[in-house]
């Protein structure tokens, strides 16, 4: 590799992205737990433009940011799990672990939108999915002990590899860049990502406000 033409591995969209998300979730939850449910609700809104982005960013973003560089099959895991090499970007089990985690985050998004406590809270498009709700309010439950599991997990693997294999993961999403983790591809425009993240937000804003409202009876 030319060491002169050595870009980025993580683009400031993945890594924009990755942060908000770590504060986004644990202010969802905190919010959660505390009732505070308006805020819980606009986090949520900024949850799901955030990884609709990230997925998107997924297929048409950077080198390493897209699932295709990443993502592979049995063969490519038996294969690292027997010569576990260092990678640029992520590896083959980190792969898979990363896309799980962003459709653990999509489904408690998405379900939140439909989501009713029949107290204090009721989704904005609770209405709307009728005698869904129900099952989409218990399994908003569900996902959210799931995506704490995958989460605890994502940490223990970045605390393994960091300190014990000595990889510089958290410098490496910091500041894009670390010993044995640069790329040879330019990195895409960054303008690109805040496009997609304006359109998903546009496309819920008109989701939410055109959504069927509940007659006063319902309450």
């Amino acid at each position: 590799m030319d060491t002169s033409r050595q870009y980025v591995v993580w683009d400031w969209p993945v890594r924009l992205i990755h942060w908000s998300l770590v504060l986004g979730i644990a202010t969802m939850w905190w919010t959660g737990e505390e009732g505070l449910m308006e805020i819980h609700s606009k986090v949520g809104y900024g949850l799901l433009v955030l990884v609709s982005t990230r997925l998107v960013w997924g297929f048409i973003g950077s080198y390493h940011a897209r699932f295709s560089s990443f993502l592979g099959g049995f063969g490519r895991i038996t294969a690292y799990l027997r010569d576990p090499e260092p990678a640029v970007g992520h590896n083959p089990l980190g792969g898979w672990s990363t896309l799980v985690l962003l459709l653990l985050v999509l489904v408690q998004a998405l379900t939140g939108l439909c989501a009713s406590d029949d107290i204090i809270f009721d989704g904005p498009l609770a209405y709307w999915a009728g005698e869904y709700s129900a099952p989409l309010t218990e399994w908003h439950e569900i996902n959210w002990g799931l995506l704490q599991g995958f989460i605890a997990l994502h940490l223990a693997a970045i605390v393994f590899y960091q300190w014990k294999k000595q990889q510089p993961l958290v410098q490496a999403m910091l500041r894009g860049k670390a010993p044995g983790k640069v790329s040879e591809h330019p990195p895409k425009p960054l303008w690109w990502a805040v496009l997609i993240a304006a359109l998903a937000g546009l496309a819920l804003y008109a989701v939410v406000t055109f959504a069927p409202e509940a007659p006063s009876y319902y309450y």
